[in-house]
């Protein structure tokens, strides 16, 4: 009878949490938590052709510590650790002013929201490609726009300098995705409790002084998932630097992300060991960058 009544408990409570849990749970264990292991494992590893078989040869630290003498992953190393700094800076300063514009709603504001927003809608390498075009050095629309009023000298190759790509690259970037922190800090703005600002304008507080003093402090929180989807964000960029400028040229604009793809299937090289390698030391270096961001923000709450 006991048993009975445990067993139809269990099909009772359980199965249902088995049946909408279950699915999502192998999807998981089958792309998520598997390629992880599996790409930990190979990282000890050499895969090479031997004998017209792929042979898996363990060879411990060595592919990390190849990494510390490649001058192609130092360079991307830098380009990714640049553009996670100015890239996040710069998406919450113009994401938290158009937040705020949008809530105090200035005129066309409905339109702001839409037209900011779309830019997110867009694929990325379609982005890419676009803007691949407009900043062509012949016929793209800023340099004929340039010389059309004059501005000669300003019409560069920005796509095949030195110094110009990896600044395009980061404002392409920016553009195709401050719309979605926009988004999340206006809906940090709409929980702000409208007696609370109504309180403080009767104080005789301006606006001003109620968006610092109130509104970005009860913002915060959402400031800090913002900052670290950011982060996040740029330091696995790959699909936009891909279709603009491949991680050239004589990449100056190579992201860790792009690297691992050419060295695991764009060169060749037929050895997963060395990239696996590079994505989990990266996956380390962007863990530590979180939490180090999530500490340091939250000590500025506390203080």
């Amino acid at each position: 009878m006991n048993r009975k009544v445990s067993r139809n408990q269990f099909k009772t409570r359980w199965l249902p949490i088995l049946l909408f849990v279950g699915p999502v749970m192998l999807y998981y264990i089958g792309f998520m938590i598997y390629p992880f292991l599996a790409t930990f494992y190979y990282s000890f590893n050499t895969i090479a052709p031997i004998k017209g078989e792929l042979t898996v040869t363990f060879v411990g630290l060595k592919n990390y510590i190849d990494l510390l003498g490649d001058p192609i992953f130092i360079q991307s190393v830098k380009n990714t650790l640049i553009w996670s700094i100015v890239g996040p800076v710069m998406e919450i300063l113009t994401a938290l002013t158009l937040a705020f514009l949008i809530y105090f709603k200035v005129p066309l504001h409905r339109f702001y929201r839409t037209a900011w927003f779309t830019p997110l809608l867009v694929s990325g390498v379609i982005v890419g490609l676009v803007f691949r075009w407009i900043f062509n050095y012949e016929w793209g629309l800023l340099n004929v726009s340039l010389r059309a009023v004059g501005l000669d000298d300003w019409a560069l190759n920005w796509l095949g300098r030195r110094d110009t790509p990896l600044m395009v690259v980061i404002f392409v970037h920016y553009w195709a995705t401050f719309g979605y922190s926009m988004v999340l800090l206006l809906a940090g703005l709409s929980a702000v409790p409208e007696e609370l600002l109504d309180a403080a304008r009767v104080d005789g507080a301006n606006r001003f002084q109620v968006i610092l003093k109130i509104m970005i402090p009860i913002l915060w929180p959402t400031m800090i998932t913002v900052l670290v989807l950011s982060f996040i964000g740029k330091m696995r960029a790959f699909h936009i630097v891909w279709a603009l400028t491949g991680g050239g040229p004589l990449h100056f604009t190579e992201t860790v992300a792009t690297y691992v793809q050419k060295r695991a299937f764009g060169w060749n090289t037929l050895d997963l060991g060395y990239p696996s390698a590079m994505s989990v030391l990266w996956f380390g270096v962007v863990m530590i960058g979180v939490g180090l961001i999530n500490r340091w923000l939250k000590r500025q709450v506390e203080y």
